[in-house]
């Protein structure tokens, strides 16, 4: 049995849009900690490990581990009608194979979404010793990346010991956002013996879908590496 109520749904329905933007299907497991995710995309280029704590919730209760296989684009669907003001509740009882989605405000919508077998493929994190961490506003990077989009597909982060930098080129021409060590939240690097920067470039496609979830945040962590994930 699992029952969970939340008084915004809004919240909720941004972070999963985000993670629907890269996979389509996922087990989403609820346990005495909350609700967790763990997914690779189909080019297997990005991986999503999302949690969220039980705190988050209004109400949360689940019995054991309940493992949900979901379509993520028809939850995002039946999410995105929760209005502003909604009561959101979800709900599966243990002989149930279909979740129920419930909205109540001044009247009261049901959803019931079927549950699919999905692959449970073990993921593991990768342990990954980045030698760069910058902490910036969530808005900062958004319009860095829109910047980056008007000259090229890829945009490439770096930091020294002063700045972080996004930049991005090509035949359309360049275009450079720069964030002082000063101007950053939090901001550490050590580049490697002999080099002056830390430096990584990225598609900017997966970066848009991915700071879609920055809605919910007040600030974004970025850990930077030389040719390694981000």
């Amino acid at each position: 049995m699992f029952k969970a109520r939340l008084s915004e749904p809004k919240l909720f329905a941004n972070c999963f849009v985000a993670i629907s933007n890269m996979i389509d299907e996922a087990c989403l497991i609820a346990s005495e900690e909350g609700l967790h995710l763990r997914a690779m995309d189909p080019a297997h280029v990005a991986l999503v490990d999302f949690s969220m704590k039980k705190d988050f919730f209004d109400e949360f209760n689940v019995q054991g581990e309940i493992k949900m296989g979901l379509d993520l684009s028809r939850f995002c669907t039946i999410l995105k009608r929760g209005g502003g003001s909604d009561s959101m509740f979800l709900k599966l009882s243990s002989e149930s194979s279909a979740l129920e989605i419930r909205f109540e405000n001044s009247s009261t919508r049901t959803f019931r979404m079927p549950l699919i077998e999905v692959s449970e493929e073990e993921l593991k994190v990768p342990s990954l010793d980045f030698p760069a961490m910058v902490e910036i506003e969530p808005k900062i990077l958004e319009e860095a990346i829109k910047d980056a989009e008007i000259v090229s597909d890829h945009v490439v982060f770096s930091m020294d010991e002063e700045k972080f930098y996004i930049a991005a080129g090509g035949e359309l021409g360049e275009a450079e956002v720069k964030i002082s060590k000063n101007e950053a939240i939090s901001f550490s690097v050590s580049p490697p013996s002999g080099e002056e920067k830390v430096k990584s470039m990225f598609s900017i496609e997966y970066l848009k879908d991915m700071i879609k979830a920055s809605d919910i945040a007040s600030t974004v962590r970025i850990h930077l590496g030389n040719n390694i994930p981000v």
